[in-house]
This record gives structure tokens, sequence and C-alpha cells, in this order.
């Protein structure tokens, strides 16, 4: 989505980089398709180099999920963090023997590096945000409408003001991209849960939603989100521990 001018991006730079803060959460996400007869090379290689490089509780942790549905499906998600920029600088990701295992261990077994971005956590459209250990994400990419943003902001606003006045146990996250990407994936929705049953369970959002926002709310929200929306894309991860890094 092309949201603004070169003359304003150089703007925000300058700006982003005066007043830039350290207390977000980010993470560095890279899709991998792996080559299909190296499955198990794959799962050797990637397990030994998080395990060395990518272990701990610092922002080097990384996780490995798969892709069990959407146009992805089938690919793998390398995933840091949380990490700040901070924090990459902290540390030499390109440090030779790091570097050396990643190109000529877990490399060879790799078909393409599919797209790779950094997200970033908006605390203020997010609900409950303990940290919670879950093993699958729901995921809900969102295309928007050239400078649209804002309007689809205040549907957000809305939505978390429902699930904190009835203090669902739900919870949901809300990152963007910091580049833009070709596929316009301008914001991610993300739903952790451990349970499939979860999707077994009777939706009860639009009554509360009504109920809070006054009868014929519900048709005045979907009225903006056509008019905010391009398209959307979901997408569920599972968390596969034996090739992530290690806590203990």
């Amino acid at each position: 989505m092309k949201r603004f001018t070169i003359l304003f991006i150089a703007l925000l730079g300058i700006v982003a980089f005066t007043f830039a803060q350290t207390d977000y959460t980010m993470f560095d996400n890279t899709y991998l398709t792996v080559k299909t007869e190296r499955y198990k090379e794959f799962n050797k290689a990637m397990s030994e180099h998080n395990k060395k490089f990518h272990s701990g509780d610092g922002p080097r942790y990384a996780n490995v999920w798969w892709v069990n549905s959407g146009t992805n499906a089938g690919s793998f998600v390398w995933s840091m963090g949380p990490v700040t920029y901070t924090d990459m600088d902290s540390f030499d990701r390109l440090k030779e023997e790091h570097l050396n295992d990643w190109m000529f261990n877990v490399m060879p077994t790799i078909q393409s590096i599919d797209e790779s971005s950094a997200w970033k956590r908006k605390d203020k459209f997010s609900y409950n945000l303990d940290d919670e250990n879950f093993n699958k994400l729901n995921i809900t990419f969102y295309s928007i409408e050239s400078w649209q943003d804002y309007r689809f902001e205040k549907i957000l606003e809305m939505v978390k003001n429902v699930y904190e006045t009835k203090k669902y146990e739900h919870t949901f996250s809300v990152y963007y991209p910091e580049s833009d990407l070709d596929n316009e994936r301008d914001v991610a929705i993300v739903w952790g849960f451990n349970k499939w049953a979860s999707f077994d369970e009777d939706p009860q959002f639009k009554k509360d939603f009504e109920e809070i926002n006054g009868e014929g709310s519900w048709t005045t929200l979907m009225d903006e989100y056509k008019a905010t929306v391009k398209g959307r894309t979901s997408e569920i991860w599972m968390l596969i521990p034996e090739l992530s890094g290690n806590t203990d």
C-alpha cells in the first residue's frame, strides 16, 4: 500500500530516528520453502542452528512454525524475537561462525526464501498482553485501502473496547510490518490458541458489540470495514518445538 510521498517518508524517518523507543515488541519473520527431498537434513540443520545460536530467553531466541493453512501452507516460518533494533545492534547476526552454519548447513536444504520482514506490535490496539504460551497462531492479514489506515484503526479501537468491556478470555495482538510488502500485507491480527476445539465455540462478538454500541451499530461497522479493507487472507501456524531454540 502506497502510504506516503517520498518527502513524507523522509520526514517520518527523521522523526523516528530522533524519538526512537525500545519499549516495543517486534518479531523478525522469514518464510522458508524446504526442498522436498531434504526435510530430514533441514530438521537436523535447523534444530542444531537454533539450539546453538538462538536459544535462551534473550532477543536472539527463535521459534520455528509450520504453516498449516492458507496461501503459504507447507512453508516454515523462522521467527526471532521479541527483538528491538537496539537489540540487533548488540549482537552481530553476521558473525562468521553463525553465518557459516546458516549458509553451509541450513541453506542447502532450502528451496526458497519467500518473504522476510519485521513485524512490530501495536499495543494500543491489542488486547491482553499477558505472556501466554500458545502452540498455534490464527493470523489474518489485511490489505488496507490507500490513506484509510486511520479508519481501520478506529475499527480496531472499537473491537478492543468490546473485548475489554466483556473481559474476554481470548487475546489478540495487532502487528504492522516495518516495510511495505509487495503482497500488500498491511496489518496482521494474531490470535493465539492451544486447542482446535476453540473454533467450535459459539461466537458472541456481534451480539456483544451491539449491546455496547447500540442497535444497528454492527451494520455501521461492517459498512466501514467494507470501505476500508481491500482484502484479507488467513493462515494458521503450528509451533515445532524440536526445531526451535531451547529456553531451558
